[in-house]
């Protein structure tokens, strides 16, 4: 059983079906996430979070199929919530999943595409400024897919502009793309070609994922970012011990980034799968291979930083085939890990010889 610095009770919903939540406490504001591991969608209920007060919503992520998502959707309605809503479409046979991020303690202002969509909050306290954006989409679906992917990197400056940031500041991104082993060397041509055109130094930790949207576009992403205004926030990449960072093969990505502040420290590790330090792929064919190694790479980024795996806040774990879901059970039996706040999805990874990847967020309290 984990026991963690940001562990709390699952507390129980009206009707049973209840997320692993964990909390992160900030000196002037809370951040709360919630992992919804299980299908049962027609259940979904934010019950568990009206300890929160009145909380204000920065996400709501779901791996899931259309009719499921219809009742997370209706449980916003009923209770007047607006977040951006990135949905991922999966089959009806896998497990999939919801997370949602909220906040409280501290002011909120909302963010808009230029269509006028919601797609983000923003807000500061005396430290640092920090932006959540999600769903972002490309304005046109005709273009080509290189040209959509400047689109929505393009969407995210500008907002950010709005919060008086700048994309320097994302610290953490996510591009879930559809189809992404036909396009994915035009995808990272695109974003590099970016991150240069605008003089993005602190390449910001990322997850690059293959699944299809609801919107039918050929990406959607969600965003973090962080400006510091004192000296008591700081941002910092820090290194994976076993594996290079991803510009050595033309990826522009960070291994893991961190921000930490004056109650602690969380590490936002990027989608990480079975790749050896010369950058090719271990345990070919073997998922339970690639398991192991995966696990392996993330544990030791944790424990060069002083964490361990009971400090994860939330975790996604991408499969390339449905069947394989068991061995990672297996695998959390084996570890004792039945407790991470983790949601199991199918999707394609970046290569067609990969068959896991992780990523996952962790905290950790300073001492006193």
């Amino acid at each position: 059983m984990l026991v963690s610095n940001v562990r709390e009770t699952r507390p129980i919903s009206r009707c049973g079906y209840t997320p692993i939540v964990r909390t992160v406490a900030h000196p002037n504001w809370t951040e709360c996430h919630g992992t919804y591991p299980a299908s049962d969608a027609a259940n979904f209920t934010l019950d568990p979070f009206s300890s929160h007060g009145r909380p204000a919503f920065l996400s709501v992520h779901s791996f899931t199929d259309q009719n499921r998502y219809s009742f997370v959707q209706n449980e916003l309605e009923v209770r007047n919530i607006r977040v951006p809503e990135t949905t991922l479409v999966q089959e009806a046979l896998i497990p999939g999943g919801v997370q949602v991020a909220l906040i409280s303690g501290i002011e909120s202002t909302p963010l808009f595409a230029k269509n006028g969509r919601l797609i983000g909050r923003f807000f500061e306290d005396p430290d640092a400024k920090y932006c959540f954006l999600g769903d972002v989409r490309p304005s046109n679906t005709q273009a080509s897919r290189g040209d959509q992917t400047n689109d929505v990197l393009t969407a995210i400056q500008d907002a950010l502009a709005d919060a008086d940031m700048h994309f320097q500041d994302v610290v953490r991104t996510w591009f879930y793309n559809d189809d992404i082993l036909a396009w994915y060397a035009e995808f990272n041509h695109a974003r590099t070609a970016f991150f240069q055109q605008n003089k993005i130094t602190l390449i910001p930790a990322s997850t690059g994922i293959g699944v299809a949207n609801l919107s039918g576009d050929a990406l959607v992403c969600r965003v973090i970012a962080v400006q510091p205004k004192t000296s008591s926030v700081t941002v910092r990449r820090v290194v994976s011990p076993l594996q290079h960072e991803p510009s050595s093969y033309g990826s522009s990505f960070s291994r893991v980034m961190e921000v930490a502040d004056r109650a602690g420290r969380i590490l936002y590790i990027s989608g990480t799968a079975s790749i050896l330090l010369n950058g090719e792929t271990a345990h070919t064919g073997d998922i339970e291979g690639q398991i192991e190694k995966t696990m392996e790479v993330v544990e030791a980024i944790l424990t060069h930083n002083g964490m361990n795996l009971s400090d994860c806040t939330r975790a996604i774990a991408y499969f390339r085939n449905r069947e394989h879901m068991p061995f990672w059970e297996k695998y959390c039996r084996n570890h004792q890990l039945q407790e991470l706040p983790v949601i199991l999805t199918k999707c394609d990874v970046c290569r067609d010889d990969l068959l896991f990847e992780i990523e996952l967020d962790a905290w950790k309290r300073n001492q006193p």
